[in-house]
This record gives structure tokens, C-alpha cells and sequence, in this order.
């Protein structure tokens, strides 16, 4: 099928530097001081969010080393104290597509392949809308490129995939209802699941009352006969899609019982805005420069969610207008509307999206930006579409594209004073140049096409500007990225062979949660959510100076590890009972005497990293008699004691933990603030820990219900005889008029 073909074509090419080896997007290279890498003009930033070193790769491995290990991935026992994995969400440990982090390039096509699901799906979702198969392949690549996938990198664009394939799933619904056909609430239920699934609730979130948006105003343009049945099947794919997701959702749920969520919190989430640097890298992405090239610009860069591009823009304008869908298109251009009033806080309509329940706890300024872009790919097919067909719609065409036009500019002068004293290389200025004028480009193009209004390719030529821009814009990251890393395995190997279940302190080496990757034991944690109880154990006993708590990430180079240094001279004591037995330190750095006073040597040393070990650190199991121990895995052990004692194990004690002795349960108490702690016999105990979320055994049994009666209604569907004739939607194509209509298109049947 060709517009398949093409919209994968455009992913590809799109990630073409990654999927060729000219260039590798391994986070590592700039979230851990512990590679070397190659560079061509400079090692840009290709994705905004560092979390897509700090959780997504290290998480999603970890995950899925775990499940092709035959093991559920509960518990991450390689971050912090431990912390619960399926239940952190945005490692994503549940989601099929996690299985390809197991791959050494298993991020590359791990975006790939969302991205081609969003393409397809849109795609699909467009000719549902009887948009034109050229239009449809049009906004089917637009949405795969879109400034969400360019940019973020990280758990954010996971569910975005999904919400092309949820609002088909609805269109799907209604088309099924309208034509008094059986089932068709099948793919919105499984998307709602993914959705969930993927990883990032609050994109899910945001997504959800987009397609519920879109479901009321579809559900209006069906007769009064199949509203109750629309009203139903929709209700249906609701309820089965969350009970689908419960597996995940639940140890979700669970853990923020006992999380500290930081800054996703009324006080901090619900007043949050974009800066007013962000508004011209809207249509204008790289204004500034590439990600993050521009200091003066770091405002703009830290919130922003994703783009548009200046012709999506243009075209969504037109798109407005329209006749056909007219409800449709007024919802989405609403959504794209108050989206951006309340990303930038603008008329003061982010406290009115805190009406919606928990919005106040949404990042909305960042996560809007997906379902606006999907809202703005549909309205600009629609506009192709109404260009082709419409003498009215061409004529407005020069006010929708002036407008575009007008905002483009406005946002270069704007930013000019941002970009004024900016020192560049000649290399980079041209570079730049090239960058900045693009948009102009792509604006002039479209402003050429329209004096070739009546021409009958025309619409597919100002297609063509569409996907292009959107192409370069998306490509641009892409190149930033080195073309060759090599990560220092040697102090890797150094930490497996001979830490045991004992843990690595980073300074700005291997930071968090990079242990994970490597299956090597770190104190080190950046996370959220994070463990209350850990939470409690720095701010009281560990490391009160750690703000904020959750993020153990040295900041400031050599000043930070200065800092850090201080901080574990102060409560030395309590990193060594957190079985804290090695120090990971840049080999640039110096130890402070302090440190070497207190009896901390060193037992390893490369061109990159030292590693120091600490005097008396506490093995991860002790007892409080003395007993013999033996260990080979942190979930068992044997002890053998005179007499009855305790056993401590130095991991975080959390609901959800179970232990036995010989074979029998028994309780586990929380010790020191944190640790677990068990009751032994004398003589020989053989112990085990096993972890299983709270609910999860009941979250399972209902998901797996829902899955059997999803398979099961398709089926019986699918084999059961209508009782009245199937009247399928008429398939649409693109075609001329008779002669007497030269240059315009109608749709019609085969």
C-alpha cells in the first residue's frame, strides 16, 4: 500500500542518521561522564529531556533484560536503595515495545516504531474523515514528524503513538453505530490500554480528554437511532481499555501512596507557565539555534513540549474554515487555542484547566503540545482538502497564510533580542542562517503555490512543502548527535566482579540511574516518583544538604564533586550503613585528604574514572549476632547462627515485600528508618525476598479477564451473521472533475 509505505519512508528518513550509523543517539554520551565521544561540527543536545538517559534507556533495559529473563520487572534493586520498576511508570516495564531496549539500538527503533504507529494511525484516522489518500499520507507523515518526536526524547512521546490510534479507535465506534454493524470498539479499548501502558500518565491524560472531546461532538453527528449504541460501545472500550491497563496501573497507584512526587504537586504543577522566550520557537523551532545552543534562550528550552511549523500552521488556518466536519474542526481548534492560552498562562487560563479534575498536578505548559499537534495535522489536511475543492477556501487561503506569515515575523523579532551578542563560528552562523530562514522558506513556497491556485497538482505540491519542512525540522537534532561513542567498560567490569550486593557512590561518572544499565549497585538515584522513606533517610541521616532529594545528579563539574565530597565527610558513617562500598570519582578529580583520613583508598584508576573504596561499609546482609553469611544475589542468602537473632538487609522496605525462612513467611519490620529486618532461628536458614506490588495479583486476574472478553466479543463478532445488510463506508479517492471544473477535486466513490 503506498501512503504505508511513504509515511514509513518519511520515519526513516527522518531518523536517517541514527538507522545508517552515521550518528548514535545513545543518551550516555551526554547524561554520564563515562564515554568518549566523536564528533562532526560539536556534540549538540539531540533531545531536550536528560531523563532519556536517566530513566528511559537504563529502565527500559533493565525491564526488558527481566522479562526475556523470564522475571517480572517489579523491583530495580540498581537504583537508590531499590525502588519499585513497573511501578516508577516511565521506564514503561510492561510495554511490549520495552522488549526492544534489549537491542544496543533498541532506542532507535524503539522511536521509530512509535513513530511509525502515530503515521499509520493518523493516517487511517484521516481517511476515516474521507480526507483525500494524498492529504491522509500528508497528515499521516506530519504527525509521525511531529515536534513532540523531534525534540523530547524521553517517557513523554511514548504515549503519543496512541492517540491517532484512540481517536480512530472512536471514529471506528461511531462509523460502526451509524451503520448498525456489530462491534468496532475493539481498537479504542487497546489504545486507551497503551496509552497507559507507555508510560507517562499525563500525556495519557491530556490525550483522553482530547478523544473525549472528539467523541461528543462525533457522537452528535449521528442520528438519534444509534446515539445509545454509539453511547455504549464508547463507554465499553472505556471501561475495558482501563481494566486492561490495571497490571500496570495499579503498582502505579501503589507506589504514590508512599512517593514523594516533587514538583507535581498543586502548589508547583498548577501555576507553572512557559516562558514568553518559548512563543517564537513555536513556528520558528530553531530561532534560537539547536536544543539548547543558545544560553540566553534556556528559558525557552527547559518547558517547551514540542512545535508546529509555520506551514502545518498555515494550512490548519484554512482548515478552520471548512464546511464539512464543521463541528469537529471547531473543537480542535479550541483545543489547540486554550491549550496555548494555558501553557503560557495567558488571559489567566491555566487556573481555569485546573478545573479538570488533577489537571493541577499536570505539567500542562509541556505535555499539551502532543494532542495540539495532532489536532493542528488534522485541521491542516482539512485544508489541503477544502483548497482542492473550494473556491471559497483558496480565497481565504491569502488571509490564513498572511497570518502565519505575520506571526512567523513577529516571532523573529521578538527573538532578536535574545539572540543579540551571541558569539558564533563561522560554520555555526551559517548553520544558523540556514536554520532560521527554513520557515521563510517553507511560508514563501506556499505563498508562490497559491498564485497557482487553479493548477490541479498544486495541493499536492503545497503537500509536499508540508512534509518537507517537517522533515528538515525533524532531521535537524538528529545531526547533532556524535557519530561514534565508546563507553570506558573497563571500571564497569571493575564494579560488577567485586562489589557484590554492596553499592558505587557517583560523582558525575556513571551517574543515576546508569547502574541500571550496567546491572552495578548505585546509591545513586534520580526518580520520579521516589521512595518517601529514602526520601526521609537523606533529609534526616544521609545527605540533608541533597536538594532536591530525588536527584543525586553532581551539577557544576568540579564544584560539585567538591560539594559532594563535603557532604559524605559529614555523614560518613551513614554511607557506609547504606553498604555504600565504592566511590566512582573523575579521574580529573582530586580526593579530598579528608576522605583518605577517614581511611578511603584507592583500587582502581583509568584515563576516565577512579574508583576509592571505603573503609567498613556494611555488607548488604548483617545480623545482630554474630552468624556465618553467604550470599550470590541480593533477593537470598544462607545464615547460619548459634543462636536467634535478626537478620538486616540494607534495601528499602516497602509494601509489597515478603520474605520466608526454610519455606515458611514471615514478617519483615522496617529498621534504621529504612532498611528490612527478619527474625531467624538458630542453626541454618535459608532466606528469600520477594517482591509483588500490593493488588497486583487481583490487577492481573481482571486484566487478563479483559483481554479474554476483548478477544472473545471480536470473535464472536466476527464469525456472528448481521441481522441487517453491512453497509460499508464508501472508500474515497482523490479525482477530478469533469472538464468544465478544471483544477479542482472532489471525492469520489470507486
Amino acid at each position: 500500500m503506498i501512503p504505508v509505505a511513504v509515511i514509513i519512508v518519511m520515519v526513516l528518513l527522518g531518523n536517517f542518521m541514527y538507522v545508517s550509523g552515521l550518528a548514535n543517539n545513545d543518551p550516555i554520551s551526554w547524561t554520564a561522564g563515562i564515554s568518549h565521544a566523536i564528533c562532526r561540527v560539536t556534540c549538540g543536545r539531540p533531545m531536550i529531556d536528560p531523563n532519556v538517559g536517566f530513566l528511559t534507556q537504563p529502565l527500559g533495559h533493565l525491564a526488558a533484560m527481566d522479562l526475556l529473563h523470564g522475571h517480572m520487572p517489579w523491583w530495580n534493586p540498581y537504583e537508590g536503595l531499590g525502588q519499585p520498576l513497573a511501578g516508577e511508570m516511565q521506564g514503561a516495564s510492561l510495554f511490549p515495545l520495552t522488549l526492544l531496549f534489549a537491542l544496543s539500538s533498541g532506542l532507535v527503533w524503539f522511536h521509530v516504531i512509535l513513530e511509525i504507529i502515530a503515521g499509520l494511525c493518523t493516517y487511517f484516522l484521516a481517511r476515516r474523515l474521507s480526507i483525500p489518500v494524498v492529504f491522509a499520507t500528508t497528515a499521516g507523515a506530519l504527525f509521525a514528524l511531529n515536534g513532540t518526536f523531534a525534540w523530547l526524547g524521553n517517557a513523554v512521546l511514548n504515549p503519543v503513538a496512541f492517540l491517532p490510534m484512540l481517536l480512530l479507535g472512536v471514529e471506528m465506534i461511531i462509523d460502526a453505530a451509524g451503520a448498525r454493524r456489530r462491534g468496532g470498539w475493539y481498537l479504542a479499548a487497546l489504545a486507551l490500554a497503551l496509552s497507559i501502558y507507555a508510560g507517562f500518565p499525563e500525556v495519557a491524560y491530556l490525550d483522553g480528554l482530547l478523544a473525549a472531546a472528539w467523541a461528543v461532538v462525533r457522537w452528535f453527528s449521528l442520528e438519534r437511532a444509534p446515539r445509545l449504541v454509539a453511547a455504549r460501545r464508547l463507554g465499553l472500550a472505556a471501561v475495558v481499555g482501563a481494566v486492561l491497563s490495571l497490571p500496570i496501573a495499579v503498582p502505579f497507584l501503589d507506589f504514590l501512596k508512599v512517593a514523594n512526587v516533587g514538583g507535581h504537586v498543586a502548589a508547583s504543577d498548577g501555576v507553572a507557565f512557559l516562558s514568553p522566550q518559548a512563543g517564537p520557537m513555536l513556528l520558528d523551532p530553531y530561532i534560537y539555534g539547536t536544543l539548547f545552543s543558545n544560553r540566553n534562550a534556556i528559558d525557552g528550552w527547559g518547558g517547551i513540549g514540542g512545535y508546529f511549523s509555520v506551514s502545518v500552521a498555515a494550512l490548519a488556518l484554512l482548515g478552520l474554515f471548512g464546511a464539512r466536519h464543521r463541528a469537529l474542526r471547531l473543537v480542535l481548534g479550541a483545543w489547540v487555542g486554550l491549550g496555548l492560552l494555558g501553557a503560557f498562562n495567558l488571559l489567566d487560563m491555566r487556573h481555569v484547566w485546573n478545573i479538570l479534575p488533577r489537571m493541577d498536578t499536570v505539567a500542562l505548559s509541556r505535555y499539551i503540545f502532543p494532542s495540539a499537534e495532532m489536532a493542528l495535522v488534522i485541521l491542516a489536511a482539512l485544508g489541503l482538502m477544502d483548497f482542492a475543492e473550494s473556491v471559497r477556501a483558496r480565497r481565504l487561503y491569502w488571509l490564513t497564510t498572511a497570518v502565519a506569515l505575520a506571526l512567523l515575523t513577529w516571532g523573529a523579532l521578538d527573538a532578536a533580542q535574545v539572540n543579540d551578542g551571541v558569539v558564533l563560528t563561522n560554520k555555526a552562523r551559517i548553520i544558523f542562517i540556514g536554520l532560521h530562514a527554513l520557515p521563510f522558506i517553507a511560508i514563501g513556497l506556499l505563498v508562490v503555490l497559491g498564485l497557482f491556485a487553479r493548477w490541479h497538482y498544486t495541493p499536492v505540491l503545497m503537500a509536499l512543502v508540508l512534509v518537507g519542512e517537517a522533515l528538515l525540522l525533524f532531521f535537524v537534532p538528529t545531526a547533532e548527535a556524535p557519530k561514534q561513542i565508546t563507553v570506558d567498560q573497563a571500571p564497569i567490569t571493575f564494579l560488577r566482579t567485586h562489589q557484590g550486593e554492596q553499592r558505587y557512590l557517583d560523582f558525575a561518572v556513571l551517574y543515576p540511574n546508569w547502574g541500571s544499565q550496567y546491572g552495578v549497585y548505585s546509591l545513586s538515584a534520580i526518580d520520579l516518583p521516589f521512595p518517601n522513606e529514602f526520601a526521609n533517610l537523606l533529609a534526616t541521616t544521609l545527605d540533608p544538604s541533597l536538594s532536591p532529594s530525588n536527584q543525586f545528579v553532581v551539577q557544576g563539574g568540579m564544584t560539585g564533586v567538591i560539594k559532594q565530597e563535603k557532604d559524605l565527610i559529614a555523614h560518613f558513617a551513614a554511607f557506609e550503613a547504606a553498604s555504600v562500598k565504592y566511590l566512582l570519582m573523575p579521574s580529573t578529580a582530586v580526593i579530598a585528604p579528608a576522605l583518605t583520613a577517614l581511611g578511603v583508598t584507592r583500587v582502581y584508576h583509568d584515563s576516565l574514572a577512579t574508583i576509592y573504596q571505603m573503609p567498613h561499609p556494611r555488607p548488604f546482609y548483617t545480623t545482630a549476632a554474630p552468624c556465618q553469611i553467604t550470599s550470590t544475589s541480593p533477593d537470598t542468602a544462607t545464615v547460619t547462627c548459634a543462636h536467634p537473632t535478626t537478620l538486616l538487609r540494607t534495601e528499602l522496605s516497602m509494601a509489597g515485600w515478603h520474605a520466608t525462612v526454610n519455606g515458611r513467611a514471615v514478617p519483615i519490620t522496617t529498621a534504621q528508618s529504612a532498611y528490612q529486618s527478619i527474625a531467624l532461628p538458630a542453626g541454618r536458614s535459608d532466606v528469600a525476598f520477594t517482591f509483588l506490588p500490593p493488588h497486583e495479583t487481583l490487577a492481573l486476574t481482571a486484566g487478563a479477564v479483559a483481554l479474554l472478553f476483548l478477544l472473545g466479543s471480536w470473535v464472536v463478532d466476527r464469525r456472528r451473521p448481521t441481522s441487517s445488510p453491512r453497509h460499508a463506508r464508501p472508500i474515497q479517492r482523490f479525482a477530478r472533475r469533469r472538464p468544465g471544473a478544471a483544477g479542482t477535486w472532489r471525492e469520489t466513490s470507486p
